[in-house]
């Protein structure tokens, strides 16, 4: 990537090729994300909108001939994304336009890895990011949220805080981080001792010990992803701190989203990453209208996107969701 910080998404003609920057091609290239004919791409570095803790974030964009509205994707935890490329093209297919942020501290994006400094620093970058895109891409259309684990909770903090440059019209969630697994050994022990870690070096990198093979099914997916240079293997004691913070106001607040955007809540039945019981309880308090619908996947792991035996079903109901919200 370039060095140059770009405060503008510049979108490629179709049929273009996606970046004459050797390092951005590249990139590209390895991770497979979908290219022209038919599309117009842009990518974008820019300043996240804090005084403090700021840091230069990388995003990116496609456009399809007459897009109905545009998605924005939103990646979990030490991933980046990319690792949503499929996703991503299943989205183009059906005339969605995408938006994908790397969040801070992942992918392309600057930070200390695996870190953030406060619990709303991520919602602001997303706030920022569909500020300074959606213009250049479907301005008079729907805006629709997709994310998935972080990325899904980042997506309800956008919801609750009401700073979006426009209304949602709808989202979908997978997975979403909205309470922390039973942790045992050296896990266990690192969270007791993060708030006094924190104290003296809130950006120290500590293995965050996600077995893989909790994620999936897809071992031909894991087998990629070991592979991949770009995805985290560490959280800092203040990530720890703030997304517990985060977790807690959207528990204590989760009633108030009976009344928000339509969501289309997906759980994974076999769930070892995130708390699938502070999930159920979260949902059951705020989607039981009828304008949201909560559908769970027994025997699926984390990764719903990933999983061979759902992930048909995940990407047409987010699909079928969010495109019959106008």
């Amino acid at each position: 990537m370039a060095e140059k910080e770009l405060s503008e998404l510049v979108l490629s003609d179709p049929g273009a090729k996606l970046s004459q920057d050797s390092t951005m091609s590249e990139y590209l290239r390895c991770y497979q994300l979908p290219q022209p004919p038919g599309l117009r791409y842009g990518c974008i570095r820019f300043s996240s909108p804090q005084a403090n803790h700021r840091v230069s974030l990388f995003g990116q964009a496609w456009l399809p001939a007459h897009a109905v509205g545009t998605v924005i994707l939103t990646h979990g935890f030490s991933e980046h994304s990319a690792n949503y490329a499929r996703l991503i093209q299943d989205f183009l297919d059906a005339q969605l336009a995408v938006a994908a942020l790397d969040l801070r501290g992942h992918g392309l994006s600057e930070g200390s890895r695996g870190h953030t400094d406060t619990p709303d620093a991520y919602a602001e970058d997303v706030e920022r990011f569909i500020e300074l895109v959606l213009p250049k891409l479907t301005p008079n259309r729907p805006l629709y949220l997709w994310g998935h684990s972080l990325g899904a909770m980042i997506t309800l903090q956008l919801v609750l805080r009401k700073k979006m440059p426009v209304k949602p019209s709808a989202i979908a969630v997978t997975s979403a981080f909205v309470g922390f697994p039973e942790l045992f050994g050296i896990q266990k022990m690192m969270a007791g001792l993060a708030p006094m870690i924190d104290k003296l070096l809130p950006t120290l990198p500590i293995a965050h010990g996600v077995m893989p093979q909790n994620l999936t099914h897809d071992a031909e997916y894991l087998a990629m992803r070991a592979l991949d240079p770009l995805i985290g293997r560490v959280a800092t004691p203040r990530w720890l701190i703030s997304c517990k913070k985060s977790i807690h106001e959207l528990q204590a607040r989760s009633q108030e989203f009976a009344d928000l955007t339509p969501t289309l809540f997906l759980l994974a039945g076999e769930e070892l990453i995130t708390n699938a019981n502070e999930a159920r309880r979260f949902a059951f308090s705020a989607y039981a209208q009828l304008k949201h619908k909560v559908i769970e996947f027994p025997g699926c792991r984390h990764e719903l996107e990933k999983e061979p035996a759902a992930r048909a079903r995940v990407v047409s109901e987010s699909i079928a969701w969010l495109t019959s919200h106008t």
